[in-house]
Protein backbone atom coordinates (compact mmCIF):
# COMPACT_ATOMS: atom_id res chain seq x y z
CA UNK A 1 0.00 0.00 0.00
CA UNK A 2 2.76 2.44 1.00
CA UNK A 3 4.85 1.54 -2.05
CA UNK A 4 1.87 2.11 -4.35
CA UNK A 5 1.20 5.50 -2.76
CA UNK A 6 4.84 6.59 -3.04
CA UNK A 7 4.99 5.42 -6.65
CA UNK A 8 1.90 7.49 -7.41
CA UNK A 9 3.71 10.59 -6.11
CA UNK A 10 6.54 10.01 -8.59
CA UNK A 11 4.06 9.63 -11.46
CA UNK A 12 1.79 12.54 -10.47
CA UNK A 13 4.80 14.83 -10.05
CA UNK A 14 6.59 13.50 -13.11
CA UNK A 15 9.44 15.74 -14.37
CA UNK A 16 7.78 16.14 -17.77
CA UNK A 17 4.69 17.71 -16.18
CA UNK A 18 6.53 20.29 -14.08
CA UNK A 19 6.91 23.08 -16.69
CA UNK A 20 3.20 22.84 -17.49
CA UNK A 21 2.26 22.92 -13.79
CA UNK A 22 4.46 26.00 -13.28
CA UNK A 23 2.79 27.74 -16.23
CA UNK A 24 -0.73 26.86 -15.04
CA UNK A 25 0.11 28.22 -11.59
CA UNK A 26 1.45 31.44 -13.12
CA UNK A 27 -1.63 32.04 -15.26
CA UNK A 28 -3.90 31.32 -12.27
CA UNK A 29 -2.29 34.15 -10.27
CA UNK A 30 -1.09 36.79 -12.71
CA UNK A 31 -3.14 39.99 -12.88
CA UNK A 32 -1.91 40.55 -16.46
CA UNK A 33 -4.97 40.28 -18.74
CA UNK A 34 -3.64 37.79 -21.27
CA UNK A 35 -6.28 36.81 -23.87
CA UNK A 36 -7.75 33.41 -22.86
CA UNK A 37 -7.17 32.02 -26.35
CA UNK A 38 -3.46 32.89 -26.17
CA UNK A 39 -3.15 31.32 -22.73
CA UNK A 40 -4.80 28.12 -24.00
CA UNK A 41 -2.47 28.00 -27.02
CA UNK A 42 0.60 28.57 -24.85
CA UNK A 43 -0.42 25.81 -22.43
CA UNK A 44 -1.10 23.44 -25.34
CA UNK A 45 2.31 24.28 -26.81
CA UNK A 46 3.96 23.57 -23.46
CA UNK A 47 2.18 20.21 -23.19
CA UNK A 48 3.20 19.32 -26.75
CA UNK A 49 6.86 20.29 -26.45
CA UNK A 50 7.56 19.37 -22.84
CA UNK A 51 5.50 16.17 -22.57
CA UNK A 52 4.56 14.61 -25.93
CA UNK A 53 7.80 15.31 -27.80
CA UNK A 54 10.06 13.98 -24.98
CA UNK A 55 7.92 10.81 -24.78
CA UNK A 56 8.29 10.25 -28.53
CA UNK A 57 12.05 10.84 -28.26
CA UNK A 58 12.24 8.43 -25.32
CA UNK A 59 10.68 5.62 -27.37
CA UNK A 60 13.13 6.36 -30.19
CA UNK A 61 16.07 6.25 -27.75
CA UNK A 62 14.74 3.00 -26.29
CA UNK A 63 14.34 1.50 -29.77
CA UNK A 64 18.01 2.18 -30.55
CA UNK A 65 19.10 0.92 -27.09
CA UNK A 66 20.41 4.23 -25.74
CA UNK A 67 17.98 4.01 -22.79
CA UNK A 68 16.45 0.88 -21.32
CA UNK A 69 13.70 1.97 -18.92
CA UNK A 70 11.65 5.11 -18.31
CA UNK A 71 13.41 5.42 -14.92
CA UNK A 72 16.82 6.07 -16.58
CA UNK A 73 18.52 4.05 -13.85
CA UNK A 74 22.13 4.89 -14.72
CA UNK A 75 23.89 8.22 -15.20
CA UNK A 76 24.86 7.16 -18.74
CA UNK A 77 21.20 6.66 -19.72
CA UNK A 78 20.42 10.23 -18.63
CA UNK A 79 22.82 12.04 -20.94
CA UNK A 80 20.84 11.92 -24.20
CA UNK A 81 17.39 12.55 -22.64
CA UNK A 82 18.75 15.56 -20.74
CA UNK A 83 20.51 16.87 -23.86
CA UNK A 84 17.34 16.60 -25.96
CA UNK A 85 15.26 18.09 -23.16
CA UNK A 86 17.70 21.01 -22.96
CA UNK A 87 17.09 21.73 -26.65
CA UNK A 88 13.32 21.61 -26.10
CA UNK A 89 13.49 23.89 -23.07
CA UNK A 90 15.67 26.31 -25.01
CA UNK A 91 13.06 26.43 -27.76
CA UNK A 92 10.26 27.00 -25.24
CA UNK A 93 12.22 29.77 -23.52
CA UNK A 94 13.43 31.65 -26.59
CA UNK A 95 10.97 30.54 -29.28
CA UNK A 96 7.54 29.94 -27.76
CA UNK A 97 7.73 32.25 -24.72
CA UNK A 98 10.56 34.76 -25.18
CA UNK A 99 11.14 37.57 -22.69
CA UNK A 100 9.21 40.04 -24.85
CA UNK A 101 6.03 37.93 -24.64
CA UNK A 102 6.01 36.71 -21.03
CA UNK A 103 9.09 37.46 -18.93
CA UNK A 104 8.03 35.24 -16.01
CA UNK A 105 7.54 32.08 -18.07
CA UNK A 106 10.63 32.92 -20.10
CA UNK A 107 12.66 32.70 -16.90
CA UNK A 108 10.81 29.57 -15.76
CA UNK A 109 12.00 27.76 -18.88
CA UNK A 110 15.41 29.42 -18.89
CA UNK A 111 15.94 28.21 -15.32
CA UNK A 112 14.75 24.73 -16.31
CA UNK A 113 17.18 24.82 -19.26
CA UNK A 114 20.10 25.63 -16.94
CA UNK A 115 18.95 22.85 -14.60
CA UNK A 116 18.79 20.29 -17.45
CA UNK A 117 22.24 21.26 -18.75
CA UNK A 118 23.71 21.01 -15.24
CA UNK A 119 22.09 17.60 -14.76
CA UNK A 120 23.51 16.47 -18.11
CA UNK A 121 27.02 17.63 -17.18
CA UNK A 122 26.78 15.75 -13.88
CA UNK A 123 25.58 12.66 -15.77
CA UNK A 124 28.60 12.91 -18.09
CA UNK A 125 30.73 13.04 -14.92
CA UNK A 126 28.93 9.83 -13.83
CA UNK A 127 26.86 11.45 -11.06
CA UNK A 128 23.18 10.45 -11.12
CA UNK A 129 21.27 13.53 -9.96
CA UNK A 130 17.57 13.06 -9.19
CA UNK A 131 15.63 14.42 -12.17
CA UNK A 132 12.42 14.32 -10.10
CA UNK A 133 13.93 16.60 -7.46
CA UNK A 134 15.50 18.85 -10.11
CA UNK A 135 12.26 19.49 -11.98
CA UNK A 136 9.86 19.51 -9.02
CA UNK A 137 12.16 21.72 -6.92
CA UNK A 138 12.56 24.18 -9.79
CA UNK A 139 8.85 24.36 -10.62
CA UNK A 140 7.61 24.72 -7.05
CA UNK A 141 10.28 27.29 -6.18
CA UNK A 142 9.16 29.22 -9.28
CA UNK A 143 5.66 29.20 -7.79
CA UNK A 144 7.04 30.83 -4.64
CA UNK A 145 8.75 33.49 -6.78
CA UNK A 146 5.48 34.21 -8.62
CA UNK A 147 3.86 35.03 -5.27
CA UNK A 148 6.78 37.30 -4.35
CA UNK A 149 6.66 38.96 -7.76
CA UNK A 150 3.04 40.02 -7.33
CA UNK A 151 3.30 40.80 -3.62
CA UNK A 152 1.11 37.90 -2.53
CA UNK A 153 1.72 35.89 0.62
CA UNK A 154 3.95 32.94 -0.16
CA UNK A 155 3.67 31.14 3.19
CA UNK A 156 1.11 28.64 1.88
CA UNK A 157 3.09 27.98 -1.30
CA UNK A 158 6.30 27.63 0.72
CA UNK A 159 4.61 25.12 3.04
CA UNK A 160 3.43 23.19 -0.04
CA UNK A 161 7.00 23.31 -1.39
CA UNK A 162 8.34 21.73 1.83
CA UNK A 163 5.60 19.05 1.85
CA UNK A 164 6.06 18.17 -1.83
CA UNK A 165 9.85 18.03 -1.56
CA UNK A 166 9.61 15.83 1.53
CA UNK A 167 7.11 13.50 -0.11
CA UNK A 168 9.19 13.30 -3.29
CA UNK A 169 12.40 12.56 -1.37
CA UNK A 170 10.63 9.89 0.71
CA UNK A 171 9.21 8.33 -2.45
CA UNK A 172 12.56 8.14 -4.24
CA UNK A 173 14.36 6.80 -1.17
CA UNK A 174 11.68 4.18 -0.43
CA UNK A 175 11.77 2.99 -4.05
CA UNK A 176 15.60 2.80 -3.91
CA UNK A 177 15.76 5.11 -6.92
CA UNK A 178 18.31 7.49 -5.38
CA UNK A 179 20.61 8.11 -2.44
CA UNK A 180 20.15 11.11 -0.16
CA UNK A 181 23.16 12.79 -1.81
CA UNK A 182 21.56 12.46 -5.26
CA UNK A 183 18.27 13.88 -3.96
CA UNK A 184 19.90 16.89 -2.27
CA UNK A 185 21.97 17.54 -5.41
CA UNK A 186 18.81 17.40 -7.53
CA UNK A 187 17.02 19.89 -5.28
CA UNK A 188 19.97 22.33 -5.38
CA UNK A 189 20.35 21.99 -9.16
CA UNK A 190 16.61 22.63 -9.60
CA UNK A 191 16.25 25.59 -7.24
CA UNK A 192 19.51 27.51 -7.80
CA UNK A 193 18.87 28.61 -11.43
CA UNK A 194 15.45 29.99 -10.47
CA UNK A 195 17.03 31.78 -7.52
CA UNK A 196 19.86 33.19 -9.65
CA UNK A 197 17.33 34.53 -12.18
CA UNK A 198 15.27 36.11 -9.39
CA UNK A 199 16.76 39.62 -9.76
CA UNK A 200 15.78 39.72 -13.46
CA UNK A 201 12.05 39.83 -12.93
CA UNK A 202 11.18 40.64 -9.30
Amino acid sequence: MLTTFLKSISYFLHPLLMPWMGAVYYFSLTPVPYPPLKVSLWLLSIIFWSVLVPLILYFILKKINIVHTIDLKTSKERIWPLLLNSIILGYLSFGVLPESICIELHFLFLGALITAITGMILAILKFKTSIHMMSTGGAFFFMILVNLHYGYSFSGTFALFIIVMGAMASSRLHLNAHTMKELVAGLVVGVMPQLLLLSNWL
